[in-house]
Parts: structure tokens; C-alpha cells; sequence
């Protein structure tokens, strides 16, 4: 092969390596399958050993896989941002763009932003998801921006991270109902996304250095759970862009009210190298709060 055929073969061999299959790698190139094939073997002939091995019903690198995909990674991507810096900025000729994010932040925030691309004709797939699987997701190229919720853990490094917007916190329980005392005398019982209410726990820790009580119901919906407060006489703490339309419409109130407002940053993520590629700058660009 010439040397251009050899980077179209490393091309394959590099999206079959992060997609996990001939197909998968032959619908995100554009391909057919029986040419990446064709790419993986000349690849293989070159290095003189197999790259892939049958695992299951899938395939799975071998050693050498592994060194070669690590070896050539960053520059092949270097490329591929070089020469999409040549082609016209038109984020809707780049096809498609893969994007998860959990469920209320789909809902309440990243469709919305996303909208002038919609009008543009970009074709946008979205997955719902907790943000650690989303990560991995992102670091296996089944999709290409995560909007995430908490970066503890993450591997940064792997990483290009944007910060999108700050989401506010706020207890809150039906307008009916009195302003919200951890110290007082009645017992009042909370909703939670989870047992473990991370963000109820974030709150009081801020708030008064304590933990939260039990909840006495738990909802895996953030939306669920504000519907939940709004009917009963349960309180919880949820992003204020989740509760601001019952608020404004006088069926929920906040029931306590910080000195300092208690913010969590929501991040945009992809792959470390994909950034600068059209669809997923598109992206990035309209996701970040003004």
C-alpha cells in the first residue's frame, strides 16, 4: 500500500479499536464493512501479528491492538481536527452528533440550548444516562458529548471538559406548607432521587453542616420527585429549573433560603482530541450558558 492507503487502513483499524466491531467501525467512517476488513488485514500484514481477537460475539484487541492504538491515537485525531479545519464550518454537513446527559438535564436544559443546530439541520441522537456511564460512553466513542453532573472521579486527563452553567439547589415543598427548620419541633419528611440524596446532602451540609434525614420516599426522576412534592406534603431539595414552573404558578415555594445560593457545576465532555471536530464544537458552543 501507499503511504495514504496506510493511514486510511490505521484510520479503520482505529475506529474498529474504539467502537468495538467491523461494523460499528464501518457505520461511523461511512465505510462498508467488507473495507474495513480489508483496512484491519493490510494493518495486520504490516505488523505481522493479529491485532483483534474473537471474544464472545464481539472482538476484542490483543496486546499489540492495545500498543498500536495508544501509539497512533493522538496523531491520527490531529489529522482528522487538521482537516476539518479546512472544510467549510457548517456544523450540519458533518453529520451527526451523539449526546447523552441524565434525564432532567435533557429535559430542562440541553434540548433547549441545542435548538438553533436542530434549525440547521444537524441530526442530534440523544441517550439518557447516569453521568459516570456516560462517561464511559464518551471514552468508547458511542457517543460524542456527555453533559455530566459531577466530574469526582472522572478521568480528567482523557478528558476535554467545559463548564456549561451552575445549577441552584432549592428546598422546597407545596406553597401551603411553612418555611423548612432543621431544628424544629415538627417533623417533616423529604422525597429524594436516591436513599443516598446527594443533592439534599450537598444542601444541608452547606446550609448547616448536617445530614439530611432519610428520605421517606425515593423516585429515580428528578422530574418524578418534583411532581411528588407538589402533591403531598413531602419535601425535597432539586435544581430550581426543575421546580421554577410550579413555583411561578404558586403550587411549590421555597421553604428556606441560604445566605449563599448552593450551586453545582454542569460540565460538557468528550474525548480528549475530538473537540475542535464540527458537530461536536457545535455542540460545546451552545450548551454553555451565556
Amino acid at each position: 500500500m501507499t503511504s495514504a492507503q496506510d493511514l486510511v487502513a490505521l484510520r479503520s483499524f482505529l475506529a474498529i479499536y474504539r467502537t468495538g466491531g467491523v461494523a460499528k467501525a464501518a457505520e461511523a467512517l461511512h465505510i462498508s464493512q467488507p473495507a474495513v476488513s480489508h483496512h484491519l488485514r493490510a494493518i495486520e500484514e504490516i505488523a505481522e501479528r493479529p491485532l483483534f481477537m474473537r471474544s464472545g460475539r464481539g472482538i476484542a484487541a490483543t496486546e499489540a491492538g492495545h500498543a498500536l492504538a495508544a501509539q497512533i491515537a493522538g496523531h491520527m485525531d490531529h489529522l482528522e481536527e487538521a482537516l476539518d479545519a479546512l472544510r467549510p464550518q457548517v456544523a450540519s454537513q458533518a453529520g451527526p452528533v451523539f449526546v447523552g446527559a441524565p434525564a432532567d438535564q435533557l429535559d430542562g436544559y440541553v434540548l433547549s440550548r441545542l435548538v438553533p443546530l436542530f434549525d440547521q439541520g444537524l441530526a442530534v441522537h440523544c441517550r439518557v444516562g447516569m453521568s459516570t456511564e456516560l462517561v464511559d460512553d464518551v471514552l468508547c466513542d458511542e457517543i460524542d458529548v456527555a453533559v455530566i453532573t459531577k466530574i469526582e472521579g472522572v478521568p480528567t486527563k482523557r478528558l476535554h471538559l467545559l463548564h456549561c452553567h451552575d445549577e441552584e439547589f432549592v428546598l422546597i415543598g407545596r406553597a401551603d406548607q411553612e418555611p423548612y427548620d432543621p431544628h424544629g419541633p415538627q417533623v417533616r419528611r423529604f422525597v429524594g432521587f436516591s436513599e443516598a440524596m446527594p443533592m439534599a446532602r450537598r444542601y444541608f451540609r452547606s446550609c448547616w453542616g448536617m445530614t439530611p434525614p432519610t428520605p421517606t420516599v425515593t423516585v429515580p426522576d428528578m422530574r418524578a420527585v418534583v411532581s411528588t412534592v407538589s402533591s403531598s406534603t413531602l419535601l425535597s431539595v432539586v435544581p430550581r429549573y426543575l421546580a421554577q414552573r410550579h413555583i411561578d404558578a404558586g403550587a411549590l415555594a421555597v421553604l428556606h433560603r441560604p445566605r449563599a445560593p448552593v450551586v453545582n457545576p454542569i460540565y460538557a465532555a468528550t474525548r480528549r482530541g475530538r473537540q475542535h471536530l464540527r458537530h461536536i464544537s457545535a455542540v460545546f458552543e451552545h450548551v454553555r450558558a451565556p
